[in-house]
């Protein structure tokens, strides 16, 4: 066995730019996939993550010289983590040595669900399948400090429940985002949906402001007033400009530190459509894999979050928190994150605009909620991030630079809630006792509170297979909500 795992991290250690495009090609050939189509997945997967090697040399050192020199010239400001956005946390992810390892976890759990009946989700989105080895990772990391034989064991245990979670997620908003894409045979299965747990209490807490309801603002009409400030390179020149005037650059410095944040924010959503790219004929693969397997069954295809980019309201509400999110990062006692290449939040906005159902009002107050949350979850598991990343030898963190994190952290608050829990094994009991009552709360308010909401969508589009009640048991709260609105 030891050899076994030897010969894996010798392996691993060529790289993830190396190493993850011959695991992806096997895995594509264990689907049924043609060789040279193999071939290609593979070879793209490489090129994408070269590429981001290429963007993380370029990166580091621009935005730590500016961070360090607006700490060093403001009073009280404590920025020790640097949100260097998914594609850094990613990369990290990808080589812990167990990563891949989540791959059979995800499909053998989507499977037994489906043969069950416990889902109708077939989730093809393999690439964040990343997201369940950064719990595997951090949780080992977590609770190694106590009990070292438990640690990989539960890494795993968290993660698994973590598919679970994401499937019953897609299960219970897929009607409220037909209604907003009228996309028919989709759901989104992205864990970022799981902070819709505790976000829905607050939400029906928000609804009954009085008044709120006739607040009615145009998205399209927003974003067409904004123009062109809506463009990932006019925000990365504009948050250069803060950036350089904080730090105190003279004119050139701020100039070429404009250019600089602009092509960063930039080539990364670029850099990352590569991964889209080697990643699609992996999603087709494992459909057909599945249909063979069920056929004749109903199901519905699981995929990434950008089924919703063409929403308006996602937009507008991203970049007018924006600011904000700034902001409440030199406000907070807490934080010591630097927003950055996340600064949109797509991760949040993108989970309210699910639950708000588009309302750019609401939207706008439960992200300004949010904010809070995510920036602590961003300096919580910076160290955690961080360490691995020296650890695996990922990436390498030059020396002053301090810690890498990511503003996303996806699910923030339910990962603050795990990890609080988890943290009781090391003697925090208190914290975790309390966490426990939270997250036991908002599991018992969800599956209500979202078959209210499926309903109102459903009302609203008809519903995806024209039944405009999916949930007749909830009919009654659906329809109060519906006429509240």
């Amino acid at each position: 066995m030891q050899a076994a795992l030897d010969t894996i991290r010798s392996f691993l250690d060529y790289g993830p730019n190396v190493a993850l495009p011959v695991i992806m090609f096997l895995l594509c050939l264990v689907l049924g996939m043609r060789v040279g189509k193999a071939i290609g997945a593979g070879l793209m997967l490489g090129v994408a993550f070269t590429g981001i090697f290429v963007l993380f040399d370029f990166a580091f050192p621009v935005l730590g010289k500016a961070g360090q020199a607006m700490v060093q010239r403001i009073p009280g400001l404590k920025f020790e983590a640097y949100d260097m956005g998914w594609t850094v946390a990613s990369v990290i992810s990808w080589a812990w040595p167990y990563a891949f390892l989540m791959f059979p976890v995800q499909i053998t759990i989507n499977i037994v669900m489906l043969a069950l009946g416990w889902t109708k989700c077939l989730n093809v989105d393999m690439w964040n399948v990343w997201h369940k080895a950064t719990l595997g990772a951090f949780v080992s990391a977590l609770v190694g400090q106590s009990l070292p034989g438990l640690a990989l064991p539960l890494g795993f245990l968290v993660a698994g429940i973590w598919v679970v979670l994401e499937l019953i997620s897609a299960d219970h908003t897929r009607e409220q985002v037909y209604n907003l894409t009228r996309i028919p045979g989709i759901a989104v299965s992205h864990n970022m949906l799981l902070d819709i747990m505790w976000m829905a209490p607050v939400l029906d807490l928000i609804e009954k402001i009085p008044g709120l309801g006739k607040i009615k603002t145009s998205p399209a009409d927003l974003r067409r007033r904004i123009g062109v400030f809506g463009e990932n390179y006019v925000i990365g020149a504009i948050l250069g400009l803060i950036f350089g005037l904080l730090a105190g650059y003279d004119f050139k410095g701020i100039a070429t530190l404009m250019i600089q944040c602009a092509a960063i924010v930039t080539l990364f959503p670029l850099l990352a459509g590569l991964f889209a790219r080697a990643l699609a004929p992996v999603a087709e693969g494992a459909q057909e894999f599945m249909q063979k397997r069920f056929p004749g069954r109903s199901f519905y295809i699981g995929l990434d979050w950008p089924v919703l980019a063409g929403i308006d309201s996602l937009w507008v509400t991203g970049i007018l928190i924006a600011p904000l999110i700034l902001l409440f990062a030199i406000l907070l006692p807490f934080n010591k994150t630097l927003p950055f290449a996340s600064i949109i939040a797509v991760s949040l906005v993108a989970t309210v605009t699910v639950l708000t159902q588009g309302d750019l009002v609401k939207s706008l107050l439960l992200s300004i909620i949010g904010i809070p949350v995510y920036l602590g979850a961003a300096t919580y598991f910076a160290p955690y991030l961080t360490n691995l990343a020296v650890a695996t030898g990922a990436i390498q963190v030059p020396e002053g630079f301090g810690m890498v994190t990511w503003l996303e952290t996806n699910a923030a608050g339910m990962r603050l809630l795990v990890f609080t829990i988890l943290d009781m094994l090391n003697g925090n009991i208190v914290a975790g006792l309390i966490a426990l009552v939270i997250l036991a709360f908002c599991v018992w308010y969800y599956f209500p509170a979202m078959k209210r909401r499926e309903n109102a969508a459903a009302q609203q589009s008809g519903g995806i297979s024209g039944n405009p009640l999916p949930y007749p048991e909830a009919a009654p709260k659906a329809a109060e909500s519906a006429s509240a609105d």
